[in-house]
């Protein structure tokens, strides 16, 4: 064993000095201080991407990772101007540092010193562009070269064990009630899992940012697109806040009489992410509202266990069979979210260049192929390919701590779609090693519902999307009054929906009354007329529909 593996690290380091562009120098690495959202552990000492990429471009990664909540962190960051290189920022953080003056433009750093990252980001140069003209931070979703290649779903859905489909006999189910009626049956023949925990029905995480889960949902069962807060008409765009519209009466109306019938998890408003998140790994949880990317730790580790069907599955669910679902959409730039140079940055240049380095299809295959003749193998077609046993190592978490760069890749700036040698840029998404990779479990689903990835189970050919879309980007700044109107309404559905959802049955329509009431106060048309705003621009300088 150890002979093999000198063997392997003297084919990595040969790799790497024939192919690799090496940017400094190994004598002289910098130290790039890196504040990250991602919920990843730090990479041990002897993680080999890492070690690679010091040996190679010269950096050694400084981690300040959040633990409790995000928005409270990265206020008192700001507030002390102790700011790190980099920094990943969202909608709701960017307003707080660009106050005070504590980002680099970018633009100019990216056109003298960044030839690859001016390439990745081309099509989406105007559309990166803050209100001031200048480019803030490298969305870190969303740049497609090439065609389209994904299999795996990450997006937002009605999400569900496999073993409930299972049992049930694998049935096509497309509403909001024949989905609850599901968990209902398999939560009642399985009141307790295999180690002995009580099975819950429905999950909502309710904590900092990821309160998406408990205002979401409403839209997606009426058939609209991911605009976040609200309904824009698909006609008039006309934008319209969901908090108070019908659609969203209807869906806690539910929410509150399946918690009458013990379905929905008692903890939604106090558990924080990590709790919730436990409960998908243990198996304890068996539906949600989520998006695919949240809880990918969860699924490795119930896989690990040989728990294959307790993993989630994606359900496109509506609330009537005559409404046509729209949960998938076309890849979009992440263009709110991603990281930034900081003020404080010591050589942006420096950073630019690592930037730029780290995007060329040789290291992002790096990140999400591995060294070949060690994670992978190409055939004769120049087709990568893995063996049985190097695809277990991907889901084993201690292999993936010691051998990707998880934390890295998760915000980074990347690449989407396919290489110049057209093969896909994430390994799994081409299709014989989707194939191959899948399990058995995922094969028998796969065959019930006859379609060939739970992409496609969640829409085949999802409709191109709208000029302006999608309208979760234009997030108000809290200093605004569509900020504060959002601020308020956020007060009034933390405070109420609990009750709302939790009361009693006979209940509802008073406690919903002073929901409205509270609404009433936040002032929405503030806020629908600041994303209004945001949309007519985009349909003004992102062409007509």
């Amino acid at each position: 064993m150890k002979g093999r593996h000198v063997s392997a690290l003297a084919g990595t380091m040969l790799f790497a000095l024939l192919v690799l562009p090496q940017v400094w120098a190994a004598d002289e690495p910098f130290t790039l201080k890196v504040y990250s959202t991602a919920q990843q552990p730090l990479p041990p000492s002897d993680n080999k991407i890492y070690k690679l990429m010091k040996e190679r471009l010269g950096v050694n990664f400084q981690w300040d990772l959040v633990v409790g909540s995000e928005l409270q962190k990265f206020g008192v960051m700001v507030a002390s101007g102790d700011l790190p290189d980099l920094v990943y920022l969202t909608a709701d953080t960017s307003p707080k540092i660009l106050d005070i003056n504590g980002l680099v433009p970018l633009e100019d750093l990216i056109t003298k010193y960044a030839p690859n990252l001016r390439r990745v980001y081309a099509g989406l140069w105007e559309k990166m562009k803050a209100p001031d003209g200048h480019i803030y931070l490298f969305p870190g979703t969303g740049a497609v070269q090439g065609k389209p290649t994904d299999t795996t779903y990450q997006g937002p859905a009605m999400w569900i064990q496999k073993a409930v489909m299972k049992e049930a006999g694998y049935p096509k189910i497309t509403t909001i009630d024949e989905y609850f009626q599901l968990v209902r049956d398999y939560k009642s023949q399985h009141p307790k899992t295999a180690d002995g925990k009580p099975t819950i029905g429905f999950g909502i995480l309710t904590y900092d940012w990821a309160k998406f889960m408990l205002i979401n949902p409403p839209p997606f069962l009426a058939g609209n697109p991911n605009d976040g807060g609200g309904v824009v008409d698909k006609k008039t765009f006309v934008f319209k806040a969901q908090y108070p519209l019908d659609i969203a009466k209807r869906w806690y109306k539910i929410l509150n009489e399946q918690n009458a019938l013990g379905v929905v998890d008692r903890d939604a408003f106090i558990d924080n992410r990590d709790q919730y998140l436990a409960k998908i790994a243990n198996g304890q949880m068996l539906a949600a509202h989520d998006q695919g990317w949240h809880f990918p730790d969860s699924s490795t580790a119930l896989i690990s266990q040989g728990k294959v069907w307790q993993t989630w599955m994606p359900l496109p669910i509506v609330f009537d069979k005559n409404i046509k679902p729209w949960w998938r959409d076309r890849t979009v730039p992440n263009l709110t979210n991603g990281y930034g140079i900081t003020s404080k940055a010591k050589d942006p240049v420096r950073i630019i260049k690592f930037l730029d380095a780290q995007i060329t299809d040789e290291w992002q295959k790096i990140f999400f192929w591995g060294i070949q003749g060690e994670d992978y193998q190409l055939n004769v077609q120049g087709v990568p390919f893995r063996t049985p046993e190097q695809r277990r190592q991907q889901e084993d978490p201690s292999w993936i701590l010691h051998n990707k760069a998880n934390l890295w890749t998760a915000s980074s700036p990347k690449v989407e779609g396919s290489y110049s040698d057209g093969n896909a840029v994430v390994i799994s998404d081409i299709p014989g090693e989707y194939q191959a990779s899948l399990h058995e479990e995922d094969r028998e689903v796969l065959k019930a519902y006859k379609v060939s990835s739970y992409a496609e189970l969640m829409d085949p050919n999802p409709p191109p999307n709208p000029v302006y879309y999608p309208a979760w980007q234009l997030s108000p700044p809290d200093s605004t009054p569509g900020g504060v109107a959002a601020r308020k309404a956020e007060t009034a559905y933390m405070k109420n929906l609990p009750k709302v959802i939790f009361g009693k049955t006979a209940d509802f329509d008073k406690n919903w009354k002073t929901y409205l009431d509270d609404l009433a106060k936040a002032n929405l048309g503030e806020y629908e007329k600041y994303i209004q705003a945001g949309i007519n621009q985009r349909l003004k300088t992102w062409g007509k529909p």
